[in-house]
């Protein structure tokens, strides 16, 4: 299981990465003590706090090590699409994590929501219609379904139709 998910990144990350050099080992080390703190494994579902009171969560997908023992997490990130990014760099960035939601699936199940995320690169983000919650669904179940903008649209429709009302009278 591991060895295919590492091939599969390998692929992936010696393509897009060519040009970066490794790391530090230290760098690193903190890097697996952080994958070891959460205890991530392929297709873990990350939520982290986007707003300061954590209406807003950012969803990643952890997809594993390579070759090299340096782990990677994809997101789909405003302005840039669905990217893959090193896990010491995401966790940089989001140091506060709200959940780790465990893949629930098969070992084949885990594979195949790798493999997904992985296809799924380059597309385009979209607040709306393909955000990062909507891609880790997409990833994970093959629905891409958001929560947060179903809640949102709904909570909008709500005070539309109060503020009609409203007025009405």
């Amino acid at each position: 299981m591991i060895i295919a998910i590492t091939l599969i990144l390998r692929s992936l990350v010696s393509e897009i990465f060519r040009n970066i050099k490794t790391s530090s080992m230290a760098y690193m080390y903190t890097e697996n003590d952080l994958v070891n703190h959460y205890n991530l494994k392929p297709a873990d579902r990350v939520v982290v706090p986007k707003s300061g009171f954590q209406i807003v969560q950012h969803h990643a997908l952890y997809l594993g090590y390579d070759e090299y023992g340096q782990h990677w997490i994809a997101e789909n990130k405003i302005g840039i699409g669905v990217t893959v990014t090193r896990a010491k760099d995401f966790f940089r960035v989001n140091p506060n994590v709200t959940r780790v939601e465990p893949f629930s699936g098969s070992g084949d199940e885990r594979k195949a929501a790798v493999q997904r995320a992985l296809r799924l690169h380059g597309r385009p983000y979209n607040l709306i219609n393909y955000n990062c919650e909507h891609f880790v669904n997409h990833a994970l179940k093959g629905n891409a379904h958001s929560a947060q903008v179903a809640n949102g649209l709904g909570l909008m429709a709500f005070f539309l139709v109060l503020g009609m009302l409203s007025r009405g009278k």
